[in-house]
This record gives structure tokens, C-alpha cells and sequence, in this order.
């Protein structure tokens, strides 16, 4: 316990560098500790999880590429039925440590896409649908071949009634470069809500609709309109949108947003100013 609680604060610090230092003496009592963050309910230390085990396990993989292996089989058998677990955060550790080490990417690429394209692969739940889409756009580059199975299963996704499914799967598809999804990104229809996505190694909280703004504006190579960044007033949730939402998405309240834009060369004119509170 006193040694999660202690990779929790290194977590918490954002320090990554002592995470790494950590691994190196304890090796796969990080590794495990991280995989049990990974479906934390504190969501920003989630995904300071997910990208701190893809940091330790790509440099597991430098010292002894087993040990690394064994990480990313433990996270294919906790999304396994028989585990007895559900699988939270699973898929998106599965695609940052492929994402960071490349040899690991060449051997279980096509194991994470089987997620997305073996219907009985298929996660039953949601959410962890969502997190082998978000794995696949974080992996980006594929073999022709299977790259070729890929973006039209991604497609189909945008087609599909949950539309925080929809908006990941455009983002994915802008991430992977699929100008070839252009056409249905257009005929989406409009949706109201937020997605959280981890992003540029911070997390993001953007409407569904710039969600698929954006992967639009990638695929088709033009700029992005800068969004306004809001503030709860409240609780201090903070999000990217036009407008401000009616209700925060966090405390569930009618709330007060502050514009915290920051548009002057301090901030590199994009982001929230943190001087306004």
C-alpha cells in the first residue's frame, strides 16, 4: 500500500522521470502498480498512468524485452473474460506502449486491432470500445494491409448511435490520416456532450462536435479555429468549446463559465491562462 501510495504522488507530481528511476529498481512492481492506476477513478491520473507504463515498459524493453512483453500480455489477459476483471484503462495502455516502442508495435499491432475488427474480440462494454479506438488513433501507423481493415471499421464506427463513440472514432481517423473518411465526416449529424481525450500528453476535454470540427479541419488541411477554454466557476472544470455549456459536465451544476482563452504570447497565444482563476 505505502508504495502505490508512493507512485500515486509521483503521478500526481507529473514526475516521470522519478517513475522511470523507480522502475529500475523495482521493475515490475511499477509496472503492476500502473496497470492497477490505469483504471483509477481520478481520471487525470488515469492517463498519467497510461503514459507513465508506456515510459517504464519502453524501457523495460531496452534491458529485457521479456519483461516488457509479459506487461502488455498482462494487459491482453485483463481484457480477457476469464481474468474476472472488466478491463478499465486496458486498451488505452495496450496502444501508448505500443505507440512508444515500435518492435512491440510491429509484434501486437494486429492483436490490438482484432478489438475493433473480430466481433468476438469485441469488448462488450462501451467505454472500452472507446479505448481501442483511442488506441488505434494513438498508434497512428499501421502496415498497409491492415491499415486497409482499419479505417473502414472506423468508418462503420462513425455510423454507429453513441456519438462519444462517433467523435472518437474521427478523431482516430484525423490522427491516423484517413482522407478517405472525409465524405461521412461531413454527413455527421450534431452532438450534444464532452469527450475526454488524452492529447499532446495532457488531457483534453472538447465537444463532440469540435471533436469531429477538428478531425475534419486534418483531414482536409485546414487550420483549426482556436476554441475558447471555459472554467467552472464552481468546481474548476475546465473545457475547450465555442460557448460555454448549460450544465458543467462535472458537478452536474447550472454553473458560471470564465472565458480562460489565453490569446497573448506569454501562453503561445493557445491554452488556458492560468492567471485567471
Amino acid at each position: 500500500m505505502v508504495f502505490k501510495v508512493r507512485i500515486k504522488a509521483l503521478l500526481d507530481a507529473e514526475d516521470y522521470a522519478g517513475l522511470m528511476e523507480l522502475s529500475d529498481a523495482h521493475g515490475g512492481k511499477v509496472s503492476n502498480s500502473l496497470i492497477s492506476l490505469a483504471g483509477d477513478l481520478d481520471e487525470e491520473r488515469r492517463w498519467r498512468a497510461i503514459r507513465a507504463l508506456g515510459l517504464v515498459t519502453a524501457r523495460m524493453y531496452d534491458r529485457e524485452p521479456e519483461q516488457a512483453r509479459r506487461v502488455v500480455r498482462q494487459l491482453i489477459w485483463n481484457l480477457n473474460e476469464e481474468s474476472g476483471g472488466i478491463g478499465w484503462g486496458m486498451p488505452e495502455a495496450f496502444g501508448e506502449i505500443l505507440a512508444v516502442r515500435e518492435e512491440l508495435a510491429v509484434e501486437y499491432g494486429s492483436l490490438l486491432a482484432c478489438y475493433l475488427l473480430e466481433p468476438e474480440r469485441t469488448l462488450d462494454h462501451e467505454d472500452l470500445q472507446r479505448g481501442v479506438i483511442w488506441a488505434l488513433g494513438r498508434l497512428k501507423v499501421f502496415p498497409k494491409e491492415l491499415r486497409e481493415e482499419i479505417v473502414p471499421a472506423l468508418i462503420k464506427v462513425l455510423r454507429q448511435d453513441n456519438p462519444t463513440l462517433r467523435a472518437t472514432a474521427a478523431w482516430a481517423l484525423g490522427e491516423m490520416g484517413a482522407r478517405e473518411a472525409l465524405p461521412p465526416l461531413k454527413d455527421l449529424p450534431k452532438s450534444e456532450g464532452m469527450l475526454s481525450l488524452w492529447a499532446d500528453q495532457k488531457l483534453i476535454r472538447i465537444s463532440l462536435n469540435e471533436a469531429v470540427k477538428e478531425a475534419k479541419a486534418k483531414l482536409s488541411g485546414e487550420e483549426v479555429d482556436g476554441m475558447n477554454e471555459w472554467k467552472c466557476s464552481k468546481c474548476g472544470y475546465v473545457l475547450k468549446a465555442d460557448a460555454p455549456p448549460e450544465t458543467c459536465p462535472q458537478c452536474n451544476e447550472k454553473c458560471e463559465f470564465v472565458n480562460v482563452t489565453c490569446y497573448i504570447p506569454e501562453c503561445g497565444f493557445t491554452g488556458s491562462d492560468q492567471r485567471l482563476k
